[in-house]
């Protein structure tokens, strides 16, 4: 089966038709007025001469040369039916974009990845990340195989090569198994390809914030032992730096003492020249500030508030609907209809004859009332409930079943609410509240510190220095903020940051069926060919014009 690497090129064959009108055009002949009989002697040899060469085989070679560049441009190449099909499973952990002497391991793995499947049948790619994914299932098309491959980037924590492999015999149990990889596999049945180097690295393989101190762990597959010099930052700030001695290829701990935990902090190897990998050089833990405004000077909301960590608390009275940049807003009132997005706690507004009753219970096992008491709370509530939202989930409720505490989360619209007003209520003078503030703003803040490769949502973007770059998933370490949260993302794997290197029984990889894997090589014989009609056709048409003579005394 005949098959093209770029078939985009085959549009130049619309140039035919072109070729054929300009031609025609040339051939017309013309009027001359002559002031000699003995031209006329001269005209009758040309004649005779283009006789000889009739202008069709001008035509063509020049339609031949047209025909066979453009199918050189599009790359030619012949499958055989009896060519097996092909899985090419390609390794994508973080220590696939090192680098070593013979280049970026993911890139080599692309390349032979290439060459196997230009060779095959039908070929299908596996993403062999932290979960296995089927990239491009089996196709014809080299050119859709080529493209996958082209978007693969080496960024995840782990590769789970049992998984990958156990997917693709599930896409066809009879299909070559191929594994591009750094790491060992002791799976049989397939070809795996080595692509381990000589690279040497340091990597962050640890960072925890405790009490009041740092902790960093550093790892080295370096020889010898390695000086480093570890800084740290706070909210990007530089707030010290330490010397490390790292064994040789072992590991050093170290930590910082830090006066506050608030903010993101970020630990950063000042990386030799030599270094091979830049993903395990820094990483990041903490959390970043909050921005919550209230519409209401509550003083029992604003010493909740004050009193959180990483919480900026604003009062604007008259814009807090309305104030931009803000994660989290403190409603007392309804909220307008309009608004579809954002994170609110709402309170009910002060009612003039409020139903005072007891809180009577409560979602116990929610993780908005860990260590939360709400026993004998006296509220004043406001009955009917005015809130309209027919997807609330009543989280507590009075001694007369009437709800007190509400919750909704749909849409990117996530609202706890409660249903009395912060002066109608014992509650918000207890140790209790506070505790629940917390867990409410927890539950908005959504953070977490995760592994490279992850998945974000939609509209996600990425902080670099002082600009915001959209993400779909983690690709360096670094702040990652969404609709629902921000997220520290960091590689802080020890497996991944000692980089696997060669040793002499891995030298030789089993390469079952790549001595057949080139591609056909018809391009560049095309290209000759169409280079020998272009000269063929000069020549005709100046032999036709006088031969040399006609050449040289152009001259």
């Amino acid at each position: 089966m005949l098959t093209f690497l770029a078939p985009q090129f085959l549009w130049a064959l619309l140039a035919i038709p072109i070729v054929i009108l300009l031609h025609f055009i040339r051939a017309r002949k013309k009027r001359q007025d002559v002031s000699a009989l003995f031209l006329w002697k001269q005209a009758k040899e040309q004649a005779e001469t283009r006789r000889r060469f009739s202008p069709s085989w001008l035509l063509a070679l020049q339609l031949a040369f047209v025909t066979l560049a453009a199918l050189a441009l599009a790359q030619p190449n012949v499958v055989l039916a009896n060519r097996p099909d092909r899985i090419l499973i390609v390794d994508t952990s973080a220590s696939m974009a090192a680098r070593d002497s013979e280049g970026v391991r993911l890139e080599r793995a692309v390349n032979q990845a290439k060459t196997l499947g230009r060779s095959a049948g039908q070929v299908a790619l596996i993403r062999a990340s932290t979960e296995a994914q089927v990239v491009q299932p089996l196709t014809n098309s080299v050119a859709d195989v080529e493209t996958s491959l082209d978007a693969l980037v080496a960024v995840d924590d782990t590769a789970n090569l049992e998984r990958a492999v156990s997917l693709a015999r599930s896409l066809s149990p009879t299909a070559e198994v191929h594994v591009f990889t750094d790491q060992t596999l002791s799976e049989s049945n397939l070809t795996l390809h080595s692509i381990r180097g000589d690279a040497l690295n340091l990597g962050i393989s640890a960072l925890e914030l405790g009490l009041q101190q740092l902790f960093v762990s550093v790892v080295s597959n370096h020889p010898r032992p390695q000086e480093l010099t570890l800084e740290l930052y706070q909210n990007g700030n530089l707030i010290s730096q330490a010397p490390m001695l790292v064994a040789a290829g072992g590991q050093a701990n170290t930590s910082f003492p830090v006066q506050s935990s608030d903010g993101v902090f970020e630990a950063r190897i000042l990386a030799p020249e030599w270094d091979a990998l830049s993903l395990d050089n820094s990483a990041f833990v903490g959390q970043e500030t909050m921005r919550v405004v209230s519409n209401n000077n509550n003083n029992a909301l604003a010493r909740a508030f004050s009193s959180l960590p990483n919480v900026d608390y604003q009062i604007l009275p008259n814009a807090a609907l309305s104030a931009p940049d803000f994660d989290l807003r403190v409603i007392v009132g309804t909220l307008p209809e309009e608004v579809t997005q954002g994170n609110f706690i709402l309170f009910a507004p002060p009612v003039e004859t409020p139903n005072y009753q007891l809180i009577s219970d409560w979602d116990r096992a929610n993780p908005l009332f860990r260590f939360v008491d709400l026993r004998d709370s006296s509220l004043g509530l406001a009955n009917p409930v005015p809130f309209s939202n027919p997807e609330w989930q009543v989280l507590a409720q009075s001694t007369d079943l009437t709800p007190v505490v509400l919750e909704s989360r749909q849409d990117g619209l996530n609202i706890v609410a409660f249903n009395f007003a912060p002066s109608q209520s014992d509650l918000v003078n207890r140790s209790a509240f506070p505790l629940l503030m917390a867990n409410i703003v927890a539950s908005f803040r959504n953070e977490s510190l995760l592994s490279l490769g992850v998945s974000l949502p939609e509209g996600t973007v990425r902080l670099e220095g002082e600009r915001e770059v959209t993400s779909s998933f983690t690709d360096v370490p670094g702040i990652y903020r969404s609709s629902t949260g921000s997220y520290t993302a960091s590689l802080l794997s020890a497996e991944e940051s000692r980089l696997p290197s060669p040793t002499l029984a891995e030298n030789s990889t089993s390469s079952a069926g790549e001595g057949s894997s080139r591609p056909t090589p018809f391009a560049f014989w095309l290209v000759l060919l169409a280079l020998a009609a272009v000269l063929a056709e000069w020549l005709l048409w100046s032999r036709g014009r006088g031969g040399w003579k006609f050449i040289f005394s152009r001259r």
